[in-house]
């Protein structure tokens, strides 16, 4: 971690979301260790909490739609750990690979989505049931459902925090709901699908005590 950094995750809190990381930088691997490292990585703990408070601020706004539809007042609690994220740290070549290869843009960026699921259509209507979701999948971890991959850039990621005066975790914090948020079906193409998008991120970090990105400088 990097000096005077502080994780701002609580171990006491149960995730909504697994996840599972992968990171070019990974020690055991000789090319790698020889790279010079990015100043932060997210653990997995951090990555856990910031991506639940994505799925718990959707899950709610799916129950309160529902008791709207079938007059009910209250729902049964929604199981926990029902979905799986694969997380992988890339450095600024092979975010540029993938960004063309899958984006047409000859560039490295912050945050790349692979979703499983094409719509969040396909997913909201089902975070309200207590039924287990999924089969067992690649990442053993059980009978979860599978949203995707992300793909994450430290290094640009770094340089976006600095030039916009940002907290480097509160800026990990936003990159991780934006890109859960493309896994599940929500965009930014248009001016309405952009607001709905933004308005979720700021919601989803305001739970986390991050203030919002878009106001700052």
């Amino acid at each position: 971690m990097k000096p005077g950094m502080t994780e701002t995750t609580s171990e006491s809190a149960t995730p909504l979301i697994s996840v599972a990381i992968s990171s070019a930088w990974d020690p055991d691997d000789e090319a790698a260790a020889s790279a010079i490292p990015p100043n932060w990585l997210p653990n997995i703990t951090f990555c856990e909490k910031c991506l639940s408070a994505g799925i718990a601020l959707l899950r709610s706004s799916a129950q309160q739609a529902d008791a709207v539809r079938s007059g009910e007042a209250e729902h049964q609690p929604c199981s926990t750990d029902d979905y799986a994220v694969s997380i992988r740290f890339a450095d600024t070549a092979e975010s540029q690979q993938l960004n063309t290869t899958y984006r047409g843009r000859a560039k490295p960026t912050n945050v790349l989505s692979f979703p499983v699921v094409d719509e969040a259509e396909q997913w909201l209507p089902a975070v309200a049931s207590t039924e287990p979701l999924g089969d067992e999948n690649a990442l053993g971890l059980g009978r979860l459902m599978l949203l995707g991959d992300l793909v994450l850039c430290p290094s640009i990621i770094e340089n976006e925090a600095s030039e916009q005066k940002k907290s480097l975790e509160d800026h990990w914090a936003h990159l991780l709901i934006h890109g859960l948020l493309h896994l599940l079906g929500f965009d930014h193409i248009d001016e309405d699908d952009a607001e709905e998008m933004e308005s979720l991120e700021i919601e989803a970090l305001r739970s986390l005590g991050i203030p919002n990105p878009y106001l700052l400088d």
